[in-house]
């Protein structure tokens, strides 16, 4: 009878929306947890990635006066903005936070096209990025930790990392949209 009644209850509307979504076909099973992102964002407000739990997001890495790789990762984060904006976040974590002011990430985010909640650009300390891109998401050469990667973090729900996708490489971009497409709209 006991177990009539748990099979039961685990059908009910509850557990059904307990139940985590499948993932969406062409994503890596989780490769571990992603660190959690803590600063300043681009309204001066403490930002912690946690506030994205139980959402998709996207993590990069960037600074406001790069004058080649970062535009391009970002336009192309604009056009992943405009299409998927209802279904994943986006975290754009600053390399130069001396000059990357809340003020002037805000400018740049504006021109850029960035939706406020939608994607978010945070400034830390310059010891924390390097932690953060070395340890945290593995992207960052711990050699040469003046450069940064152009390569996109996907970040599930649970907080785990599940794919890096190459900015500049058009193929790893329809792959991040395809999975992207396959998300639940907010």
């Amino acid at each position: 009878m006991a177990l009539v009644a748990t099979v039961l209850a685990a059908c009910t509307p509850k557990a059904a929306e307990r139940q985590p979504a499948a993932d969406p076909e062409g994503v890596h099973a989780p490769m571990r947890k992603a660190p959690v992102v803590r600063g300043t964002d681009e309204n001066g407000r403490e930002f912690s990635s946690t506030v994205l739990n139980g959402k998709w997001w996207i993590a990069s890495f960037f600074f406001t006066t790069c004058p080649s790789v970062c535009p391009a990762l970002n336009t192309v984060q604009a056009g992943l903005q405009k299409e998927f904006g209802d279904r994943v976040r986006f975290v754009s974590i600053t390399t130069d936070p001396e000059t990357d002011t809340p003020e002037e990430m805000k400018r740049y985010g504006e021109g850029f096209g960035a939706k406020q909640g939608i994607w978010h650009f945070v400034r830390m300390s310059a010891d924390s990025v390097r932690e953060l891109s070395v340890k945290g998401f593995a992207l960052m050469d711990p050699v040469e930790p003046e450069m940064h990667s152009t390569r996109f973090v996907l970040v599930d729900g649970e907080q785990r990392i599940r794919d890096y996708f190459d900015s500049a490489d058009t193929a790893r971009v329809a792959q991040l949209k395809t999975i992207l497409s396959q998300l639940k709209a907010d």
